[in-house]
């Protein structure tokens, strides 16, 4: 028997990765712990195929007037749901009115970041925007009942705002993973092949160590470097075939196969304060696939990566380079990290531990 009734507000339908993660991958989770889940996202999947700009703005516009349909509807019959879990904000650039109506109506929501969302506005480069806005985000917290977060730099700002946080990193459902691995076999003498999975906005990243990319394919021919979801349009076609740059187009279903086929997986990031916002996914699929990894020393990346047990942490050209070749020249030092990294996604990064918690959280907001 259902006991609680919750409305979940996403930014985006199953499409997008945050709201995947973060909230549709605990539909089972809280159903068998007698919590209804409806999902209402802002973006629904018409948002992530409209590539022509002015279909796009209007899919944007009807999601705006959708969303405000609904909340004028909750906040009339505000008794249809036991409590609303709202993904960063009710509407992008605009004011925080409608999470205070809500505070003031007495529906109690939970909200939840998995990015540093708040510099989109305090550190907008737009006066206006920074004006209006660079305290919206602080606004949303302070009526929250709870704030749900991924991170240190995400808990630090939360906690100058409320009293009620709770810190869940992004995990996958391993049993998926599990199933994969236990299936795939890669070939003998295959090709060694540093991969990196990301998004066209996140492709930047890898221009940063593109000349240790270029420089390692030159020392070492049987090298391949696999780029899932990067945005081909910022490399030339002769270094994508001088270099060895396979570059793969993202899909749910292949994204896991994509991933075992990766022997080191890597994260490089800029070191400012949006970065340090996020919750280092890409390291929690790697090592989910028990891969070691390389990244950047910045925000969860450290939390994460321990240096030598089961990845690097590097920040130079030259230091990108020597960890590719450690983990190149020493197959030993490969199986190491990759058990090592295992045990912690098990220990650390779990699906039901985040299940267990994440429950306990809604059932005692009331």
């Amino acid at each position: 028997m259902i006991s609680l009734n919750v409305l979940e507000l996403t930014k985006y339908s199953y499409e997008g990765p945050s709201s995947r993660y973060r909230f549709y991958n605990y539909q089972n989770c809280f159903k068998e712990n007698d919590i209804e889940m409806t999902i209402k996202p802002l973006f629904g999947r018409s948002y992530f195929i409209k590539s022509n700009k002015i279909k796009k703005t209007s899919v944007v516009i009807f999601s705006y007037v959708a969303r405000f349909i609904l909340l004028l509807d909750l906040l009339i019959f505000k008794k249809r749901y036991d409590l609303v879990l709202i993904e960063y904000e009710l509407f992008p650039y605009f004011p925080a009115i409608f999470e205070y109506l809500l505070h003031k109506r007495g529906i109690k929501y939970i909200v939840d970041y998995d990015d540093a969302i708040f510099h989109k506005y305090d550190m907008n480069e737009n006066k206006i925007i920074h004006t209006l806005l660079k305290d919206k985000i602080a606004k949303v917290i302070t009526h929250a009942t709870h704030v749900i977060v991924c991170n240190e730099y995400l808990e630090s700002y939360a906690k100058k705002h409320n009293e009620n946080i709770m810190r869940l990193p992004t995990v996958v459902l391993l049993d998926n993973y599990k199933k994969k691995m236990q299936t795939f076999k890669k070939k003998e003498n295959a090709t060694f092949v540093i991969g990196w999975i990301g998004s066209r906005t996140t492709s930047i990243y890898i221009l940063d160590i593109l000349p240790t990319i270029k420089k390692f394919s030159e020392t070492y021919q049987n090298v391949q470097f696999s780029l899932v979801g990067f945005d081909k349009n910022l490399l030339s076609n002769n270094d994508i075939e001088k270099y060895h740059l396979n570059i793969i187009p993202w899909s749910e279903e292949e994204e896991i196969e994509n991933i075992l086929n990766f022997d080191v997986g890597i994260m490089p990031l800029h070191n400012n304060p949006w970065s340090k916002g996020k919750c280092g996914f890409k390291l929690v699929q790697y090592m989910s696939c028990k891969k070691p990894v390389i990244a950047s020393p910045v925000g969860i990346n450290c939390t994460l990566v321990q240096n030598n047990k089961n990845g690097f942490l590097v920040e130079t050209v030259d230091e990108w380079f020597d960890a590719f070749e450690k983990l190149y020249l020493n197959e030993k030092l490969i199986k190491k990290m990759s058990q090592n990294n295992f045990k912690k996604i098990e220990d650390e990064f779990n699906y039901d531990k985040n299940c267990e918690l994440y429950s306990k959280l809604i059932k005692n907001s009331f």
